[in-house]
């Protein structure tokens, strides 16, 4: 996918929220590990393992990672104002995944990273839009299922949420990424999910330089290895000048950045928005100070503003 002003895949992180579960009779050593690998560490450059970044080996099983973050796709819905996913739909989420990614040849854990990076698995996740629209579980671009204001969720949509985000039928999608990046090892998918995030890859190659949310590679690499927290110390401003990963951070709680457009998104806009505000019944331009000249997709009247959809607003 060839990046162009206009074709710029959205970034993500929609929201934080904060998870942690007690260790069950594991001994000290085993308790020290597992938290160890559940702190964030800060991964910069070009995704390597010579650089520090996990290697697939290093990655928890999909069942593992589906423990540690499904109390946060359970609670995952209530910045939105939305209803909180049903355990049915939650289950259902983790069918989808499983589905779809024999369907189409990537993993269950990668796919369920970009859930978790793009809307912390909220089914009802609203539809931003920063020139295209970017809906559903994995903020596809332009994708065709939705759930937003919508209970309960179907299964199908579910599931077409997924298939969206991968890039089934789609002109770009997390499959167009991989095959993309190539190869098939665990580099392949950090550049994969940069380039799902942006649309492109810093000529320099390090994951932490270009457009959109420069932190996306190593959110999603922490994902894969544990993480679950929501909390970490990576900044945004400094991340394009490691060539490295650096030791575990001290959590902090940081606000989510995403960015531009085409594939996924996150409902904060990063890169050139600094402000984003998510359109609610009777809201206008005016009343917002959402403008056409941020927001490509509205027209000069700005009379084409929904309700649901979130638009940079500075």
């Amino acid at each position: 996918m060839q990046f162009t002003t206009s074709y710029i895949i959205a970034a993500s992180q929609l929201f934080a929220l904060a998870m942690g579960a007690p260790l069950l009779q594991a001994d000290a050593r085993e308790a020290r590990s597992l938290v160890e690998r559940s702190a964030y560490k800060v991964f910069g450059g070009d995704g390597s393992a010579a650089q520090g970044w996990p290697k697939k080996a290093d990655w928890k099983s999909f069942e593992d990672l589906w423990k540690a973050n499904e109390n946060t796709i359970n609670n995952s819905c209530t910045q939105f104002n939305q209803k909180n996913n049903s355990p049915e739909e939650t289950a259902n989420i983790k069918k989808a995944i499983s589905k779809v990614s024999k369907e189409v040849n990537i993993e269950e854990r990668v796919l369920l990273a970009i859930v978790v990076q793009e809307s912390k698995g909220c089914v009802r996740a609203p539809t931003t839009n920063y020139g295209f629209d970017n809906p559903g579980l994995m903020q596809s671009f332009q994708g065709k299922n939705t759930c937003f204001n919508v209970s309960p969720c179907p299964v199908e949509k579910i599931e077409g949420m997924i298939r969206d985000g991968a890039g089934v039928g789609a002109e770009a999608g997390l499959g167009q990424s991989i095959k993309k990046a190539g190869g098939n090892d665990a580099q392949t998918i950090y550049k994969a999910a940069r380039n799902y995030n942006s649309g492109s890859l810093d000529p320099s190659g390090n994951l932490g330089k270009g457009i959109a949310t420069h932190c996306y590679s190593s959110d999603v690499a922490n994902i894969l290895i544990g993480w679950a927290d929501g909390k970490h110390g990576c900044d945004e401003a400094t991340i394009g000048n490691l060539g490295g990963s650096s030791s575990p951070s001290t959590p902090a709680t940081t606000t989510p950045a995403p960015a531009a457009t085409p594939a996924t998104t996150t409902t904060t806009p990063s890169g050139g928005c600094k402000k984003s505000i998510l359109v609610k019944a009777g809201d206008t331009c005016a009343s917002t100070g959402i403008t056409a000249a941020l927001n490509p997709g509205l027209n000069a009247q700005c009379s084409n503003l929904i309700a649901g959809k979130t638009y940079c607003a500075a």
